[in-house]
């Protein structure tokens, strides 16, 4: 596969008056050997999957619908008309789809390089037709547009390139161009890279039952250090509560006003916590606002038929199912609206606002006239990164500490998002029997995919839930990730403050309740101080497992064993393995290519001897010199 390579550009054309082009297919890269046993696919898909397994044959695969909702669209195998196996992905940009522009075609020592390197982020997604009998596979790519009569399309630079190595390689390509276009961290103030992680909470719910006023932020204070983190992310914090009234975000008299916000948010900086404020980045409540009323109907992204796109957030069953619209951000009410947003935010003394579900999305059709955009066109899209840069830029020249976070992930918006609160593949617990089984090989969940790109990112590993588990807190640690717990329901703050184990009952008619199988096996206190030595490690050694470069596995080789093991090289040129025993039983770890260790470390035992076997389910550093490469 080494060898050849070939980069296109070009322009489509459309001369034909009563047509409009709405995708265009291609390039496709030469139909390359492919050997179904040793080939993997790496697809940015979240923070990355791994797929290993060729189909055998197409008979039992799904058909590959050209029309559906691409937005929730999964990455994996479908039967194409030609006898051919189809590996698609969904669409770039957003968390649901692509969250990069590139694959890794990877076998044995070589790979092919597969990327569309398009600054402008414009929507497609990635198509591998493999022919099961020939073994055989060609990459290319579907361009989603809207191109009328008259008008051409640019083509961004594509490039296949094949290399020899293994996918970090490709991953060194991306980067390289990347980094020509665009600046990572821009807007990241430095305070944001050394955080462990933040406690979520939602002050008063949609049902507008109160949970925290603003007199207990300092309660709020003690949870959060009781867990480790350094962060708390108010949540519901409005007159409306969560998910309701939006885009109106109004301290609230009920919960002790502007006033007690602000002295509860000064109280956490006393303790050396930062504090988030919460605004959704794209949904508006139909009906239900002086904004609407004005403005968001009129901004809202439409259907070809003209009906709105619409989604529902049905937190309690005895309450109104309310709809929401989403605000195209092209329009500039919407950019006025959620720019002043942030200046609220700096102005009540916060260290940042999170713009919900910005980061998730990928691109919508909108059909909507007035937006500032040609009806029809993506959305979410192109003018994404413009539109979020634009919030950093002008508060931060107020103030250059502020940060501005996003929920979700894609590449599009580094430049402009200090923390992404993670809410994509491979950071929700859903994930861990799939991480787990890693250390035998297999597993498609894939996050160095992401650390190894961008190892600047700060991204939490999301868990909706008051708690975090042994595993999951081990699991964020070893790939760099910042920890994330939430308290969402009034049997979240009993559990947080009482250590309450609660039953679904106490939930009465929550929706969707958090994970009682993991609370009513635990014990909150002992959850607690595990996810705080956990933290304590990171924050200890966080030059490299916060501020770290995160270089995977390279450098270093670690003996057989039931271990992920990940190397973090901090700026002074020392560098520290990471090492996870994911088994059953304790292990002994032999790390080789470094030399001896300076300093080994655990999170509950501190200090350890090097050589003693690491028990199962345990995280352990072991630090090396700067002479160490």
């Amino acid at each position: 596969m080494v060898g050849g390579g070939r980069t296109y550009a070009g322009r489509v054309e459309n001369r034909d008056g009563g047509m409009r082009v709405i995708a265009f297919e291609g390039p496709y890269y030469d139909r390359v050997r492919t050997d179904p046993k040793r080939t993997a696919i790496y697809v940015p898909e979240g923070l990355g999957r791994r797929f290993a397994d060729f189909p055998a044959s197409v008979g039992k695969l799904p058909r590959l619908a050209r029309q559906h909702e691409r937005n929730w669209f999964r990455a994996g195998w479908h039967a194409s008309g030609d006898g051919r196996a189809v590996f698609a992905t969904g669409d770039y940009p957003g968390a649901t789809g692509l969250t990069m522009p590139w694959l890794a075609l990877d076998g044995d020592g070589t790979g092919l390089y597969a990327a569309v390197q398009d600054r402008e982020a414009r929507p497609l997604r990635m198509l591998l037709r493999y022919d099961p009998n020939e073994e055989r596979t060609d990459v290319g790519f579907e361009h989603h547009l809207f191109l009328e009569a008259g008008q051409d399309w640019q083509l961004a630079e594509t490039v296949f390139a094949p290399y020899a190595g293994d996918w970090h390689v490709a991953a060194k390509k991306y980067r390289a161009w990347y980094d020509g276009v665009h600046k990572v961290g821009a807007c990241s103030p430095e305070w944001t890279r050394g955080i462990s992680g933040w406690l979520l909470v939602i002050l008063k719910q949609q049902n507008e039952q109160v949970f925290w006023p603003y007199a207990d932020i300092p309660k709020l204070c003690d949870v959060a250090e009781a867990n480790g983190l350094d962060c708390i992310g108010l949540f519901g914090w409005t007159k409306g509560g969560h998910d309701h009234l939006y885009p109106d975000y109004d301290p609230d008299p009920q919960m002790g006003g502007v006033d007690a916000l602000k002295a509860g948010i000064a109280e956490a900086h006393r303790r050396g916590l930062r504090v988030i404020v919460y605004a959704n980045g794209q949904l508006q409540q139909v009906g239900a606002t002086a904004f609407w009323r004005e403005h968001g109907k009129d901004i809202a992204l439409a259907h070809e038929d003209g009906t709105l796109v619409i989604q529902n957030y049905h937190k309690y069953s005895d309450i109104p199912k309310y709809d929401f619209a989403l605000g195209c951000l092209f329009a500039r009410p919407w950019q006025d609206r959620m720019r002043a947003l942030a200046e609220q935010a700096e102005g009540f003394g916060a260290d940042g606002i999170l713009y919900d579900q910005l980061g998730i999305f990928a691109p919508f059709a909108c059909w909507g006239e007035g937006h500032g955009h040609a009806a029809p066109a993506y959305a979410y899209a192109a003018e994404r990164p413009g539109f979020v840069r634009r919030i950093a830029d002008e508060i931060r020249r107020k103030n250059p500490e502020f940060a501005v976070l996003t929920e979700g992930l894609h590449d599009t918006i580094l430049d402009s998002i200090a923390v992404f609160h993670g809410c994509e593949n491979g950071t929700f617990p859903g994930g861990l029997p799939d991480v787990l089984s890693r250390a035998s090989g297999k597993g498609e969940i894939f996050p160095e995919l992401w650390r190894y790109t961008f190892p600047e990112l700060v991204t939490s590993a999301r868990v909706p839930t008051p708690m975090v588990t042994r595993t999951m807190a081990n699991y964020a640690a070893v790939f760099g990730l910042r920890h994330d717990i939430e308290l969402r329901y009034a049997p979240d703050r009993a559990w947080a403050l009482d250590g309450k184990v609660p039953t679904k009952t106490d939930y009465g008619t929550v929706v969707s309740l958090p994970d009682l199988k993991w609370m009513q096996s635990h014990d909150p206190k002992a959850v607690a101080a595990y996810l705080k030595a956990v933290c304590g490690l990171q924050l200890k050694y966080g030059k490299y497992l916060l501020k770290g470069r995160f270089v995977d596995t390279e450098g270093f080789a670690i003996a057989d064993g039931p271990f992920i093991a990940k190397r973090f090289v901090a700026a002074d040129g020392t560098s520290a393995v990471a090492v996870w025993n994911v088994g059953k039983a304790p292990a002994p770890v032999v790390l080789s290519g470094l030399g001896a260790p300076v300093a080994v470390a655990e999170p509950e035992a501190g200090t350890v001897p090097a050589a003693s076997p690491l028990a199962a389910d345990t995280l352990r550093l072991y630090v090396f010199g700067a002479t160490a490469r």
